[in-house]
C-alpha cells in the first residue's frame, strides 16, 4: 500500500523494471510493463515489440511477463494452425499471451490471435459427438479477453495487427548498446546482484 500511494508511482516502476534486468529502454519497458499488466483489466492492451534479430526484443518480452503472476502468462515459441480453436473455453480469460515470433505463426494462427485482441472471443462450428457417438453440428468457443505482447522482425507487415497494437521500436543505437555491453560486464564481474533481481521480479 506503501507503494501504490507514493505519488511518483509510475517512476517507481520503471525503477524496479531496471533492477529486474532491462538496460535502458526507460520508456518502452514502461510501456510494456502497462501493456502487461492489463491482462486482468475489462478492457486489454497490446503490444508489438519490433527489432532486428539479436536486438533484445525477446529479452524485454521475457522480463517483462516474468513481472507478472506465472499462472497468469502463457508463452509460446509456435502456434499450429488451430491450436487456438480448441483449447478449452475459459483457458485465455485474464491471460497474458506471448509470442517470442509472430514471425514464425501461420495467417490461421494469426486470425485466431486477431480475434481475441479484438471480439474477446473465438466461435468455431464444428462437428461434435453426441452420447451415442454420432457426429452432429456444434459449436467450440474460447474466450478472453487477452493482453498481449509479441516479437517480430518486420512490424510493418502486419497491417492487421498493429491496427490493434502498440508497436514499440528497440533502441538499437549506439547509446543503448554501450549499455549492455556494460550491464554483460559487470555480470560477468560478479557486480550484478541475481538475488535482488529475483526479489524485485517477486515483488
Amino acid at each position: 500500500m506503501e507503494l501504490l500511494k507514493d505519488k511518483n508511482l509510475i517512476s517507481t516502476f520503471n525503477e524496479l523494471i531496471g533492477k529486474a534486468g532491462i538496460v535502458g529502454e526507460e520508456d518502452n519497458r514502461l510501456l510494456l510493463f502497462i501493456i502487461a499488466s492489463s491482462y486482468k483489466m475489462e478492457d486489454t492492451l497490446h503490444g508489438l515489440i519490433q527489432g532486428s534479430s539479436g536486438s533484445g526484443k525477446t529479452r524485454l518480452l521475457k522480463i517483462i511477463s516474468d513481472l507478472m503472476p506465472e499462472e497468469d502468462v502463457k508463452k509460446y515459441t509456435r502456434v499450429t494452425e488451430s491450436s487456438f480453436y480448441n483449447q478449452h473455453e475459459y483457458f485465455f480469460t485474464n491471460k497474458l499471451v506471448c509470442f517470442e515470433d509472430l514471425d514464425g505463426l501461420k495467417e490461421e494462427a494469426l486470425l485466431g490471435v486477431r480475434e481475441l485482441q479484438s471480439n474477446d472471443i473465438l466461435i468455431t462450428s464444428t462437428s461434435l459427438k453426441d452420447s451415442t457417438g454420432n457426429a452432429v453440428g456444434g459449436e467450440r468457443i474460447v474466450r478472453g479477453p487477452i493482453a498481449s505482447l509479441a516479437c517480430t522482425t518486420k512490424g510493418d507487415t502486419y497491417e492487421d495487427n498493429v491496427s490493434r497494437s502498440f508497436l514499440i521500436a528497440v533502441d538499437e543505437s549506439i547509446q543503448q548498446t554501450n549499455k549492455i555491453i556494460d550491464y554483460q560486464n559487470q555480470q560477468a564481474a560478479g557486480h550484478i546482484n541475481k538475488e535482488e533481481q529475483k526479489r524485485v521480479k517477486s515483488f
